[in-house]
């Protein structure tokens, strides 16, 4: 059984599939695809190997051919973009607890959308929504999660395969991704995110913990408190608690 012939046992997310033994960015054939008019919601672009694969803030996605996922899905959430965050908790939980049931120990979300295990990364999620006034009318959201790749040049880098010592099907962790996000998704549908943002936030890599940060104005110390309901990162310092949007905050690693 191969990832190309696998049939997800969804209802429709996945059931559209594009695939392809490489390519430069599935995302970027998902952006192309949403602009033709050919794609429906829940939309499948996978590759074994991205050439040009990024993350967020353009950084470079490490992985090996075959090894991993690699992939984007198309989303038609008709979605107010002052609620644009609640698909990046949909979308970061759905992982986070698909991949917890081959990993005992609980997998965090490192804010926004990045896949901790422990202190070591996962995975990344890079979702690029397009807006029609105060609509997001379509969603790209680019996936990548180390399955079975077994070294890496970044350090804080790990896998699924390194964790368990052994072979993970790929085809099997896919699919109880695609199930998951599909029923937060029908959940998100009701207009009430209420149980997703808690669960978000008890999955919140760090939080509680006192941990130097670094903003545009240097280091400091602080404790992640939360996010608050513009899905900002909330800080809380010595004097007051700092909001933060994306790429305005950093982990400062020793």
């Amino acid at each position: 059984m191969t990832l190309k012939s696998f049939s997800f046992t969804t209802s429709q997310i996945g059931k559209q599939l594009f695939y392809y033994q490489s390519c430069d960015s599935t995302n970027k054939i998902a952006t192309q695809l949403v602009r033709q008019g050919t794609v429906q919601h829940g939309a499948l672009i996978f590759t074994e190997f991205q050439t040009q694969g990024r993350g967020q803030q353009q950084k470079t996605w490490e992985s090996t051919s075959g090894d991993n996922l690699t992939f984007s899905l198309v989303l038609l959430p008709n979605l107010a973009v002052k609620h644009f965050f609640r698909l990046n908790i949909l979308v970061s939980l759905a992982v986070a607890e698909a991949v917890n049931k081959w990993v005992k120990d609980e997998i965090k979300i490192k804010w926004p959308n990045d896949i901790f295990y422990h202190d070591q990364k996962l995975g990344g999620i890079l979702i690029q929504n397009n807006l029609q006034g105060v609509v997001v009318k379509s969603s790209v959201v680019g996936l990548g999660l180390n399955v079975n790749q077994l070294h890496f040049n970044h350090p804080r880098a790990i896998s699924l395969a390194n964790i368990r010592n052994q072979v993970i099907n790929r085809e099997e962790l896919l699919n109880e991704i695609l199930i998951r996000l599909e029923n937060m998704w029908e959940e998100l549908s009701t207009g009430d995110s209420t149980e997703l943002e808690r669960k978000y936030n008890a999955r919140l890599y760090g939080k509680g913990v006192t941990r130097t940060f670094e903003d545009n104005n240097g280091l400091f110390q602080g404790v992640i408190t939360g996010l608050d309901e513009q899905g900002r990162l909330v800080i809380k310092t010595e004097n007051d608690p700092r909001y933060y949007n994306f790429h305005e905050v950093r982990y400062h690693w020793d």
